[in-house]
């Protein structure tokens, strides 16, 4: 039996607030379930006034 993943996730709590960065546990994939990671992200907002 594979033990529980600790990993840091970005966790919304309210609506219109900061993400809050959280090590969490997530239970091991289960049969036909695969675990990924994301390892870059990246988040471009531009903006235009006329």
């Amino acid at each position: 039996l594979a033990n529980v993943i600790k990993c840091k996730a970005a966790v919304a709590w309210e609506v219109k607030k900061p993400l809050s960065i959280e090590q969490v546990e997530v239970a091991p994939p289960k049969a036909h379930e695969v675990h990924s990671s994301l390892q870059c992200c990246s988040l471009f907002i531009e903006k235009h006034k006329i």
